[in-house]
């Protein structure tokens, strides 16, 4: 290899083509073929300027996390047909939990999860002053109306220090008109997003 490190490369997993991750979706779950369909609409609405210098297009980028999560096929359909469910699916917003989505990409500086999901929130017509706040969340929280405040700072809580969740915290959730389902929701958005910020920086994407 030359002087360039593999971070200036590619990812750390070479990306199974485009052609293997739709031939992996043909018999993959109907809300993973429905999430693959958000991608390219995603990837269509993304800026040039949000790829980074080692990708030549936004679609070459996009790929290159399908490609390397496609290493396992198995694993590939039920996470992104998870991804599409939990987002899509619920009681609260879809532009609320690409929001929450957000935060949680910010704060582990996943750049490809921050595009996806503020990329996805615009799709959604979601403000995009109101949206900013994620970037900066902590300086900026209080602009969001309580609810919401309260609610991402549940959820951020669940994925960074779970074992720190009280029942102060729900009792809390709860006095801002948030019910079970609710709770679960947020906790389950959180993580979806977490788990999938930490896929593409542990394998550099």
């Amino acid at each position: 290899m030359s002087s360039e490190t593999i971070d200036e490369v590619g990812p750390r997993v070479t990306p199974k083509p485009p052609e293997t991750v739709q031939e992996i979706l043909k018999d993959a779950p109907e809300a993973a073929q429905a999430n693959m369909e958000r991608a390219e609409a995603i990837l269509g609405a993304l800026e040039e300027d949000d790829v980074p210098d080692k990708y030549d297009t936004e679609g070459e980028w996009g790929f290159a996390f399908t490609g390397v999560l496609a290493q396992h096929p198995e694993t590939f359909k039920n996470w992104w047909a998870e991804e599409g469910q939990v987002f899509e699916g619920g009681n609260l917003g879809r532009g609320f939990k690409e929001l929450l989505g957000a935060v949680v990409a910010h704060e582990r500086g996943a750049a490809i999860c921050i595009a996806w999901h503020t990329t996805s929130a615009a799709i959604e017509d979601v403000d995009a002053d109101r949206f900013a706040v994620a970037a900066d969340f902590d300086a900026r929280k209080d602009e969001l109306p309580d609810d919401e405040r309260v609610a991402i700072e549940f959820a951020r809580k669940s994925v960074e220090s779970p074992a720190d969740v009280t029942d102060a915290d729900i009792a809390e959730l709860r006095d801002h008109g948030y019910d079970d389902a609710d709770i679960v929701e947020l906790t389950t958005t959180a993580g979806t997003a977490a788990k999938f910020a930490n896929f593409a920086l542990t394998l550099d994407i």
